[in-house]
């Protein structure tokens, strides 16, 4: 594999660890499968009557699911290899694959090489597991020209308006799970900040009050581009935030169960009385936006949403815009004139939305 695949010109997320890079007790499998031995070296040669090109598939397919474990479980990498592709990575991974634009038929073709890898490194565990989860994402796949319409903010944001109203004067737990769905989905349309930030929100550091206005703020080490962000939220939502801190949210935290966990000052809190977990409000959200548009919407799609808005309500601001969809653009010499303008453009955004849901 070329350096390149792995460089800075790829987006990290995208790119496929080299097999200079990987564990050493994945490379040491890997290259024992592609030598050729005799009939007495058992461990030798599994792949190597295959085609090259075969082989490099398989290898640049497992590299890519070796960079996920990198940047979003860089703990699993120390794990036996057969351990590290367990049930639950193998969803999220899936989850991720979907969250970055993957087709159904690129998602299908990783989980083929990493069945393949699977097989090679327990070749007496059973792996069916993988196979089902590929006939499940085939079973889902629609025809390439069935392309999905891009959903703009103000129809997110009034679904998850929408889910708030219907469950607010009841003090059911399914309610508060329905009224914590809606302002999850309201907060994202507004605020389309990656999934794994969205998720590990905390009270009082990442979601703050000041000067009687809430912030979203994320230091360097929190975001993608290693960039200090920092957003207001829009006015029209601050009560139902308030109603959730105050109501909904402590009817979650006093829930009792087997997967109760400490839910310190976690933002989303699930009905185990737990933070919530990136799958799980990936989850969340794809059921309701599902139920309501015809087809799933994930939270990385709020960013498309949120890009697509811009271009038409506002398309001077979408260049401006570029740190509330994470993206790394600025050059230093502009670093203070932009981050002013930044907030200018997410302000516009914001107007933008609240004038075509009618509350201008």
């Amino acid at each position: 594999m070329s350096g390149g695949r792995y460089g800075p010109n790829k987006t990290p997320e995208r790119r496929c660890m080299p097999l200079a890079l990987w564990p050493e007790a994945d490379r040491t499998v890997w290259q024992n499968a592609l030598t050729p031995g005799t009939i007495l070296d058992d461990h030798l040669g599994a792949l190597a009557h295959l085609s090259v090109a075969s082989n490099y598939k398989v290898e640049r397919g497992y590299g890519r699911f070796l960079t996920y474990c990198k940047i979003h479980e860089p703990d699993c990498l120390q794990a036996a290899p057969a351990e590290r592709i367990s049930p639950q990575r193998v969803r999220s991974y899936i989850n991720h694959l979907t969250d970055i634009g993957n087709s159904t038929q690129t998602i299908m073709a990783r989980l083929q090489d990493l069945g393949s890898m699977a097989s090679l490194f327990a070749p007496e565990r059973d792996w069916s597991f993988i196979n089902r989860l590929a006939s499940r994402i085939r079973a889902r796949h629609k025809p390439a020209r069935e392309k999905s319409r891009i959903l703009m903010t103000d129809e997110l944001a009034q679904l998850g308006y929408d889910l708030m109203h219907a469950a607010q004067g009841n003090d059911s737990i399914s309610d508060a799970v329905q009224y914590r769905d809606g302002l999850m989905i309201a907060l994202l349309a507004y605020v389309p900040i990656r999934r794994k930030n969205f998720t590990a929100l905390e009270i009082g550091s990442s979601i703050v009050r000041r000067q009687g206005q809430w912030f979203i703020q994320l230091t360097p080490e929190q975001t993608k581009t290693h960039a200090w962000f920092e957003t207001t939220l829009p006015p029209a939502l601050e009560p139902y935030l308030q109603r959730y801190l105050d109501f909904y949210r402590p009817m979650l935290v006093a829930c009792t169960g087997r997967w109760q966990k400490p839910t310190g000052d976690a933002l989303w809190i699930s009905k185990h009385s737990s933070p919530m977990t990136q799958d799980g409000l990936y989850s969340r959200i794809c059921r309701h936006t599902g139920e309501r548009f015809g087809e799933h919407c994930s939270p990385h799609m709020f960013r498309d949403a949120a890009a697509s808005t811009l271009a038409t309500e506002a398309p001077e601001y979408v260049m401006l815009a570029a740190p509330l969809l994470g993206h790394r653009s600025f050059q230093t010499t502009e670093k203070y004139y932009r981050q002013a303008k930044a907030q200018e453009g997410h302000d516009k955004f914001t107007q933008a939305i609240s004038e075509m849901r009618g509350e201008g």
